[in-house]
């Protein structure tokens, strides 16, 4: 009996280490396969995400290029405005610089007029003072004989102007 339980536990053991042998080889080439399609997937999501970051790095690239057009254009534009502002500073100016000068012109000729509207008013007011003095003088001094001689030598002026 010692000797039946020693084979026994051989042939046991043996099975045991075929058995095993059979089923890590089943289950080595399975895990095997589930390593190596886990690999080739992880592979595929590292080509994927390079591929998604060369594309990130284009269009930082891109926004980073639209972003120094539009600043350019920005200033540009900023550039072109006070341009701008200043000519129609400058054209407004011009404009109220006139303006004044006109109404300079206006006010002198408005004081010419006046000055001459004066000049002639006073004219009109000596000459009718002295005609009314003159014909007062002439009328109290001069007899009625007199008077006739000097209205026809008057008269004989007037005539000679014409």
């Amino acid at each position: 009996m010692g000797q039946g339980i020693v084979l026994e536990s051989v042939w046991v053991a043996v099975g045991f280490v075929v058995f095993v042998a059979l089923v890590w080889r089943k289950v080595g080439a399975a895990l095997g396969g589930m390593l190596d399609e886990r690999s080739e997937k992880i592979r595929s999501e590292l080509k994927e995400a390079a591929a998604l970051r060369d594309e990130a790095l284009e269009e930082l690239q891109t926004y980073k290029r639209l972003h120094r057009e539009a600043a350019e254009e920005a200033k540009t534009i900023l550039q072109s405005a006070e341009a701008t502002a200043q000519r129609i500073r400058e054209t407004a100016e011009k404009k109220a610089i006139a303006a004044v000068k006109r109404r300079e012109q206006q006010a002198d000729a408005k004081i010419k007029a006046a000055e001459a509207s004066m000049v002639a008013e006073l004219r009109e007011r000596a000459a009718a003072l002295a005609t009314a003095t003159a014909s007062d003088i002439i009328t109290s001094k001069l007899d009625e004989k007199a008077s006739l001689a000097l209205v026809d030598s008057a008269a004989a002026e007037i005539e000679k102007l014409n």
